[in-house]
């Protein structure tokens, strides 16, 4: 049987409630952790809390304020177990959550690692103008994705186990993305997934959707702005993704080489175009809420692309522009 740690990262005193509730969920694993790594990234009075709270989880501070990427490689550094598994600090795991990873990595011995379905948990209620193709925006899985176990380019880090051993194989998560301080960036998982199936040709990650967790979406990310704003992020994160993995092209599918941005591209062409057109027509069948989300999936992928286009400009050209317009 394999051992499995699972790395917790949090970064504001002000979430330490859900914080608790996410390590609670952890104590009633089915398939109980080895060990429970609670990274702490540049709050100190969060830190003190968790001192105070006298858990069983060990401790760790990165020592200022680092991002993301920083905080999992941190709480990696502590990981000995076969398995290593990431769960958000706003984020509640069902109780099978860890079976199911494990269950579908010991599968093969070709699966470098899992991923696991984000169900939201709204604070209030869904927005009847939030498109479930924009999920994602609120760190939850979103339309398009597989129904049942599959391959998949990537997995989303903050539900998802890993064989511990590829980190020492491939390196940890580049600091080049993920969330920091200011902005919503993410993206470091996408490009730790494409260097690992670079060096393990053959090597697959899967979405494992029986594996559940819940994600708690706060009021304020249930706005208009809030959901353009990350589509904005997503798409500088995608461009500095493309820059760093451009050499050396994308995973292995079918005998070719695919574009790092493929699923991306597959989105774009196939999902939210789906999704349009099904608000259309449901508009026109006399529910326009439904024609609130066409148009937030068209000014999202707008948002997303302008944002891509423009992170992607040489930066000569960027410059240039910038100049230009301050003329």
């Amino acid at each position: 049987m394999s051992t499995v740690s699972v790395v917790v990262c949090s970064h504001l005193v002000s979430r330490f409630p859900l914080l608790v509730a996410a390590l609670a969920s952890l104590r009633v694993q089915t398939y109980k952790p080895a060990q429970v790594v609670v990274v702490v990234d540049g709050d100190d009075d969060l830190l003190k809390k968790l001192y105070d709270r006298d858990g069983d989880e060990l401790i760790l501070s990165t020592g200022g304020r680092t991002g993301l990427s920083n905080a999992r490689n941190t709480g990696l550094k502590a990981v000995t177990t076969d398995l290593v598994a990431f769960l958000d600090d706003d984020a509640t795991a069902e109780p099978t959550w860890l079976e199911s990873l494990v269950a579908a990595v010991e599968d093969s011995p070709d699966v470098l690692g899992v991923g696991g379905r984000t169900l939201p948990a709204w604070e209030y209620r869904q927005p009847a103008w939030f498109p479930d193709e924009l999920l994602w925006t609120v760190g939850c899985s979103h339309r398009g994705l597989p129904r049942s176990r599959q391959p998949v380019r990537n997995v989303f880090g903050g539900c998802a186990l890993f064989r511990r051993g590829l980190f020492d194989e491939v390196g940890g998560f580049d600091d080049r993305l993920g969330r920091k301080a200011k902005g919503a960036a993410g993206c470091e998982e996408t490009e730790f997934c494409i260097r690992a199936q670079r060096l393990h040709r053959g090597g697959r990650f899967l979405y494992e959707p029986a594996a559940v967790i819940h994600h708690r979406v706060p009021r304020e990310r249930s706005s208009v702005m809030y959901v353009v704003r990350r589509c904005w992020e997503e798409g500088r994160s995608k461009a500095v993704l493309r820059m760093i993995t451009r050499d050396g092209g994308g995973p292995v599918r079918a005998g070719r080489r695919r574009s790092p941005l493929g699923p991306e591209q597959d989105f774009l062409l196939r999902v939210l175009p789906a999704g349009v057109f099904d608000g259309l027509r449901l508009a026109l069948r006399g529910r326009p809420a439904a024609a609130g989300r066409a148009l937030l999936l068209v000014v999202g992928s707008v948002a997303t692309v302008v944002s891509f286009a423009a992170a992607a400009l040489p930066p000569a050209v960027r410059g240039s522009a910038l100049a230009a317009r301050g003329r």
